[in-house]
């Protein structure tokens, strides 16, 4: 048995190891998760629609489940495209047993684009149309972007350009704006909470172990940084 400098003996004890365990992220289930169509379908011609507030994602997902009847029974002419971004956030920061999870956001708040085979007719027109008892929109549209004389609009070459690039950042994952990895000094970020939400800036570096993002950001031509949760810190598309 060890001895102290006194010469007592004493029994040696073991300080208990206390690990906080790391959850997994939790991706968005596949199900769930937004579609990029074929932009390039052809034959497709494309127009704007405008949804009620928050309802993009489930309105394009009900376009896509539309069924013709008539001549066209079993007809699915319908394509729908919502683009989005994606984050990864814990709901309690503080406390890393509580997994991130990926959310996805809507680029274009109220707005989906709507593809349709040979182009809108009254037969498909009247399908957008489909109502509850209510009276509401069963699909959550609520309307089309048009002229009064000419009726729904098609997008124009300049639209679609946008559009087919947008689909091609996501399926590449450049719209993925976190996590951060390979983030270096100086990149292009944009904070996505507090007082400077939506604000772009230069990524300075993190501290408290990772878990804060400092950024550096000009606001009415001064220079200030600012610390955020690192989840909050979003690479700039």
């Amino acid at each position: 048995m060890p001895a102290s400098r006194n010469g007592r003996g004493f029994d040696a004890k073991a300080t208990p190891q206390h690990n906080v365990v790391v959850a997994q992220d939790e991706p968005i289930p596949q199900e769930r998760r937004n579609k990029t169509p074929n932009l390039w379908a052809k034959g497709v011609r494309w127009y704007v629609c405008t949804t009620a507030p928050s309802r993009e994602l489930s309105a394009a997902a009900s376009v896509r489940r539309i069924g013709l009847g008539g001549a066209r029974a079993g007809e699915t002419p319908f394509l729908a495209y919502v683009p989005c971004e994606f984050t990864w956030r814990r709901a309690i920061r503080s406390n890393l047993r509580v997994p991130r999870r990926e959310q996805q956001r809507p680029i274009m708040r109220s707005y989906l684009f709507l593809g349709v085979l040979g182009g809108l007719c009254d037969v498909t027109m009247a399908a957008l149309r489909e109502r509850d008892v209510d009276q509401r929109n069963v699909h959550g549209l609520s309307g089309i972007l048009g002229s009064p004389t000419a009726g729904p609009l098609r997008m124009n070459g300049e639209g679609m350009r946008w559009m087919r690039q947008q689909g091609e950042d996501e399926l590449a994952g450049r719209t993925n704006l976190n996590p951060l990895a390979g983030l270096q000094a100086g990149d292009d970020v944009r904070a996505g909470s507090g007082v400077f939400t939506g604000f772009a800036g230069r990524f300075v570096g993190t501290t408290e172990g990772g878990t804060v993002g400092v950024i550096s950001l000009t606001v009415m031509g001064s220079s200030c940084n600012v610390s955020l949760p690192i989840e909050d810190v979003h690479r700039a598309a």
